[in-house]
């Protein structure tokens, strides 16, 4: 004979019953509870069975002291309990729900809402005024996130492999992380923690806002990706390429210079983190090199260019039909804006 069952028709991968279930296994997981189950997501049940008994329903008679059912009592005649419970999880009242049902059985000791809204809706739906029960709650102490930034080709030469053990590393010291990798390849990871985003133009705000920005490349002759991140405050994690003295990346100070064989992985002071730093770039020398003279190219911009249709298009703007071929005066912003549609390039 169980002390306390619950009852789920499914257990899914995520979603407020099943976190009010975790809450509520965390805090009195020393009581008699059972969960019955006919269906769970795997991650769902690992997580309870370490807290609680979990038994999947086939079908078999259920003696118990006091029973909960979520939403759903379709066993409610296979359970023998003392006292049967139904837990109210939603405001049935509510517009959003109105095809479901309030379920009522003649067999419920005491109806438990979650809410005084969920109380009232159930109320005035049945005329049962049910008990204001709240859901069970821990704060935990939230840990800091290691957040990672790439902008990358995953490539062997760049180093996909071993941003794969990078991100088995950090897995195995358990600690929160999340990478976002932008690239145009879209057959790369399949990790929770890692987000493949579409490449764009500047994304030096995201460096910023990182805790470190990765580059595991096999060689590198200059690498923009780590001069901005370095010069924006970010350390950088690396392969030990042989341009990181003469690119002014030092190992522990603004960057952790990893070993190829990544045989040497220190998550945790990778975890911890650097102190600040002050970076400044190499000077170039294209002043020496670029032929002298002002450039007339604000002043021509002003004036307008030419632009010719690449496709017949009905031009909104001039208001008539633009013939492919035709070359025609238009702004600069005009320009780039029928450019970027693939209506017209500028001549």
């Amino acid at each position: 004979m169980y002390g306390n069952v619950f009852y789920f028709s499914n257990i899914n991968a995520i979603g407020g019953i099943e976190t009010m279930f975790w809450m509520l296994a965390r805090k009195y997981g020393d009581r008699d509870i059972t969960v019955l189950y006919r269906t769970a997501d795997p991650a769902q049940l690992r997580r309870m069975r370490e807290l609680v008994r979990c038994v999947r329903f086939t079908g078999q008679r259920i003696r118990c002291r006091k029973a909960f059912f979520n939403y759903t009592i379709d066993i409610i005649d296979h359970v023998d309990a003392d006292e049967y419970n139904l837990i109210l999880h939603a405001d049935y009242s509510a517009s959003v729900y109105s095809y479901l049902k309030p379920p009522v059985h003649e067999k419920i000791d005491h109806y438990l809402a979650v809410s005084q809204v969920a109380a009232d809706g159930f109320k005035a739906l049945t005329g049962i005024e049910p008990a204001v029960i709240y859901n069970p709650f821990i704060v935990d102490k939230p840990r800091k996130v290691l957040r990672l930034i790439s902008a990358t080709r995953l490539t062997p030469e760049k180093g996909k492999a071993r941003m794969e053990l990078l991100a088995q590393a950090l897995d195995a010291a358990g600690i929160p992380w999340r990478w976002d990798v932008y690239t145009n390849d879209r057959s790369g990871f399949r990790h929770p923690n890692i987000t493949l985003r579409a490449p764009r133009l500047g994304i030096l705000d995201d460096i910023a806002d990182a805790d470190y920005l990765v580059q595991l490349s096999d060689s590198e002759a200059y690498s923009y990706s780590i001069v901005e991140a370095l010069a924006v405050g970010t350390p950088v994690i690396v392969t030990a390429i042989p341009v990181c003295e003469e690119m002014g990346i030092q190992d522990g100070v603004n960057a952790f210079v990893l070993p190829f064989d990544m045989s040497e992985i220190p998550v945790a002071q990778i975890y911890k983190g650097l102190k600040r730093f002050k970076y400044t770039p190499r000077p170039d020398r294209w002043p020496e090199l670029l032929a002298p003279g002002a450039s007339s190219w604000p002043e021509e911009k002003a004036q307008g260019v030419t632009a010719e249709a690449a496709v017949k298009f009905r031009d909104l703007k001039a208001e008539l039909i633009r013939e492919k071929g035709d070359r025609f005066p238009c702004s600069w912003e005009r320009a780039l804006d029928l450019e970027a549609k693939g209506l017209a390039r500028l001549v």
